[in-house]
């Protein structure tokens, strides 16, 4: 099976401080592939550099290839069409994702809008369907919620519905 995400010879510093030191790493198409270590082993900074969301100024080398295109130092305009479509993350405290003075509806109605346009009309539909695949109970219910409401496993139940298939347009 050939690598859909091909990380080579990545290393990360900002300044003098290296974060990630020659890490190579394949990932399959449908493959799922956990990144576990100790606070500050660089897990967050490997993910977050393979789609350039480090601050400026960070210092990166290496390759990172998806599906055939190589990311680092791809133009924003390809980086965006990937980010949250293609190559998204599910981090542990989904707080820091999550705008604590907006809905959980006002949020996914943005992603929607953002990632994957449908009619307005359509959009409500969509988020509780998604809400209902993973397993959010009373979904209805929860839109008016702010993230504050939630439980942690349900805010990153709320953050795992762009890691679903697409439905067709309305």
């Amino acid at each position: 099976m050939s690598a859909l995400l091909q990380i080579s010879g990545l290393n990360v510093s900002f300044g003098d401080m290296p974060a990630v030191k020659n890490l190579s790493l394949n990932i399959a198409a449908g493959e799922t592939v956990a990144i576990v270590g100790e606070s500050g082993s660089g897990k967050s900074v490997t993910a977050l550099s393979t789609v350039s969301l480090l601050p400026d100024g960070t210092h990166i080398t290496g390759s990172v290839r998806f599906a055939g295109q190589e990311l680092l130092n791809a133009p924003a305009t390809a980086l965006r069409k990937i980010r949250g479509n293609e190559i998204s993350f599910i981090f542990q405290e989904p707080m820091t994702s999550l705008n604590p003075l907006h809905t959980i509806e006002k949020q996914m109605r943005e992603a929607i809008s953002l990632h994957h346009p449908l009619p307005r009309s359509g959009e409500r539909a969509r988020i509780l369907e998604l809400l209902h695949k993973v397993g959010i109970p009373d979904a209805e219910a929860r839109l008016p919620s702010y993230p504050h409401q939630l439980s942690g496993g349900q805010r990153q139940r709320v953050m795992m519905p762009w890691h679903l298939p697409t439905a067709p347009s309305c």
